[in-house]
Formats: C-alpha cells, structure tokens, sequence
C-alpha cells in the first residue's frame, strides 16, 4: 500500500491517526500536504494505512483511517554489537539494517570497546526515518544492554557470535532464522566474552577472510540474511 511517502504514527485511535509534532513540521511545512489529502503511514507494529487529513497545526494532525493492510513479520533477526567511539558509523549501522528489516539493534559495552554510552533517542529517531524511507512496517527495537543481559535474555532463538579468532565456525549460509547475531569492536571479543557466549550456546560465526569493521559486519550479516 505505500505511496510515494510513508509517514509514522504511534497513536492510532480507531479510525483516527493522531500525528506528533515531529511528523506534522515534515507533513504539512516540508511537503506542503493539506487538509484532504491523502497519508500513507505505519505503526511500525506491521500495519499499513492510508488516510485523509482532516485538520491539523504546527503541534500535530490527525488523519481519518479509508484503508489499512497487515504486513506479515518476517523471522527474528537481532543484531547485538559492541558500542562504537563514533556516533555517526553507529547512526548509518541503524539506518541500513532498519532498511534491511532487522528485528533489534542491541548495543553493548564490550571489554575492548572505547566507550560506554549512547544517544539512544537519537538512535531511535534514525531507525524511524530509515522506516519511513524504505516504506518499511515493522521498526526495529532499538536499545543497549550489558553483555551478560544481551547473552541471557530475552532470546530465545539461536545465537551466533562473529569471532575473528581461530575456532570451529559457522558460515554465513549456514545460520538459521530466528536468530541473534553477536558482533564485537574492532579489537575483537576477549577471550572472557568469548567463553560466556559459547558456555550459553554461542555458535561462532565466519564472516569471511577479509577483517570488517564493525558496522560493515552489521550490515553484511543483515544483508546476506534478509536477502537470500
């Protein structure tokens, strides 16, 4: 159902699309939309609209519901990776596995990481443009963990852990869906992390001989697994 644009709402009453402020300075000021024309928007949660503007200010608008679509999810796939020294490698890693459908985007601090927080707001903001973008439904959760939080919970499905080390390795084609990929900072898992993600059932995972960066591996995975 998308149309040229698709926009993002997160209160949907009834028939009724109500638009926040952020959603109302692109819609009616940027793209000059006006009372009665037509929307196309998501939830983010799998649902497709399509609506008419009914009234509408600098602070928000709402928007009458004509027609809506269930968008099937598609398999698990979570993407936990060590926090990165720079914002914006992290804010293009969101953007392009949002565009690839990724399920999650954990961020942990890893042992040889170089940093220990992020902007999540900021990261949530880019995750739903990219939705927007690529006329997406389904907005990936964004969030951070410890690495102990991100290895117990609340993943049910089978977890692989990219190691540049030597080991017996998975490859790429051979990883199942769902699943949750665990991807290191450039220094590499220490052994430490290494050892709690196998002794919970961390199958090591090849991603190639070439060394990516974090961020390419992030989007590499995502790819290779949304797309075969």
């Amino acid at each position: 159902m998308p149309g040229h644009f698709t926009f993002y709402c997160k209160h949907i009453d009834g028939e009724l699309a109500h638009f926040d402020e952020t959603e109302a300075k692109h819609v009616l000021q940027v793209l000059r939309y006006a009372v009665g024309d037509e929307v196309f928007f998501t939830d983010g949660k799998g649902s497709r609209f399509r609506g008419v503007i009914a009234q509408g200010n600098k602070q928000g608008f709402q928007a009458q519901i004509v027609a809506r679509e269930k968008v099937e999810k598609p398999a698990e796939l979570n993407i936990c990776v060590a926090i990165l020294k720079s914002g914006d490698r992290m804010e293009w890693a969101v953007e392009k596995c949002t565009e690839l459908g990724v399920s999650s985007v954990v961020f942990f601090q890893s042992d040889n990481g170089e940093r220990g927080k992020i902007n999540l707001g900021r990261m949530q903001k880019v995750a739903i443009a990219a939705l927007k973008q690529s006329h997406g439904a389904w907005l990936p959760e964004v969030k951070q963990l410890t690495f102990s939080e991100a290895l117990q919970g609340p993943f049910l499905e089978k977890k692989y852990i990219a190691y540049c080390g030597d080991s017996e390795k998975v490859g790429v084609s051979g990883v199942e869906l769902p699943a949750t990929i665990f991807i290191g900072p450039e220094g590499d898992f220490s052994m430490k992390e290494l050892t709690a993600a196998t002794s919970v059932g961390c199958l090591t995972l090849d991603l190639g001989v070439q060394i990516l960066r974090t961020e390419t591996a992030m989007v590499a995975i995502s790819a290779a697994l949304r797309l075969r």
